[in-house]
């Protein structure tokens, strides 16, 4: 079932150059996603009753051009299949003459959030956004493995970091994946794509460390919190 509507994204929560940041763009495609599970009783709400929430496991994003705030813009999403653990969910943002700006697939899980546990797809919620049932399992971009970093960031969680949920938004890794990467570089560079693979929830009141290594036009990251691995990812850059 697809849904589409339309967004326009205020001057505050743009980067200083006009346009979005990583983050702003992916709370963009999922705030529309939000708006379509409350719509048809599958969302937070929803979920309440049955002690359950909505995990994502890895997104892939490819970006031709980034939005920029205060443009009118059209965000779609469509979920796209489930199987006994997963649901996929495409997103995509459009300009106003339809030109396509970025898109995006997920993987998501569900989680009991009193054990912290993963528990198989409660199949009404699935029915209820149309997905088509299948038994294949989506692959996403395999990220390499890196044993040295060049230099990491140690960020606080804080109280406003947290969601719903009980854990980090996940959003909040693209901000300390970014910001590790300094001013220098997000000057001179545009994102291009993003891999990232999330491992284990991160806590309010944690020390994490944002890891990096800059290889050309490729960025590898790694979220960490006292030497394990909560998350994973690769961003792909254009030099301006």
């Amino acid at each position: 079932m697809i849904y589409e509507e339309p967004a326009t994204v205020p001057f505050f929560l743009g980067t200083k150059t006009g346009a979005l940041s990583l983050a702003t763009l992916v709370n963009v495609m999922l705030l529309g996603s939000e708006h379509q599970l409350d719509q048809l009783g599958a969302g937070l709400a929803a979920l309440a009753p049955y002690g359950a929430g909505w995990v994502i496991t890895q997104y892939h994003l490819d970006v031709a051009r980034m939005p920029r705030t205060e443009e009118p813009l059209v965000v779609g999403t469509e979920a796209s299949a489930y199987n006994k653990l997963m649901t996929y969910r495409e997103y995509w943002v459009d300009d106003a003459a339809g030109n396509r700006l970025a898109t995006m697939s997920g993987a998501w899980v569900m989680m009991d959030l009193t054990t912290r546990k993963l528990i198989p797809i409660i199949e009404s919620f699935a029915q209820k956004v149309e997905a088509v049932r299948t038994t294949a399992v989506r692959r996403y971009p395999r990220l390499p493995k890196l044993a040295t970093w060049t230099y990491s960031v140690p960020y606080r969680v804080r109280y406003f970091d947290i969601d719903g949920n009980g854990h980090v938004n996940n959003v909040h890794y693209f901000e300390w994946m970014e910001d590790a990467l300094g001013a220098d570089f997000l000057d001179h560079h545009r994102l291009v794509s993003m891999d990232i693979k999330y491992a284990r929830e991160v806590a309010y009141g944690t020390t994490i460390d944002a890891a990096v290594a800059i290889d050309g036009l490729t960025t590898h990251h790694q979220i960490m919190t006292d030497g394990v691995v909560n998350a994973e990812a690769q961003l792909t850059w254009q030099a301006l």
